[in-house]
């Protein structure tokens, strides 16, 4: 009689030994399913003075004369650099504020010809 109910015991220990091993751990998701914790909203004159503080702060580029433009996290840069690596620096310095969400680097290297719209 014994046997007889030796498979649904061991049915129910292992069930149970399953059930106590999950215990306790933390579900995996793949970053890619997660919802992203949505951002602060900087408004454009808020954007405008921390970019032109972050400008004024590198010493690469704090004697350039750059106009800044924001509006609803677009930026548009114009202006003149004196070679193409403080071009770069003021773009990515602009990238780096909280806020910018897309960058219109319409500056010029002083001597380059401009660019042709198109």
């Amino acid at each position: 009689m014994i046997d007889r109910y030796k498979p649904v015991v061991l049915a129910v220990a292992f069930a149970g030994a399953l059930s106590l091993a999950s215990c306790g751990k933390e579900e995996k998701v793949h970053e890619s399913w997660k919802t992203p914790e949505p951002q602060a909203v900087v408004d454009d004159s808020t954007l405008n003075s921390s970019i032109q503080g972050a400008l004024k702060a590198d010493p690469d580029v704090r004697h350039l004369d750059v106009r800044v433009e924001a509006h609803n996290g677009t930026v548009m840069l114009s202006g003149f650099a004196d070679n193409q690596a403080q071009l770069d620096r003021v773009n990515m310095l602009t990238w780096m504020v909280e806020g910018v969400k897309k960058v219109d680097n319409k500056m010029n290297v002083r001597g380059a010809p401009a660019p042709a719209d198109g």
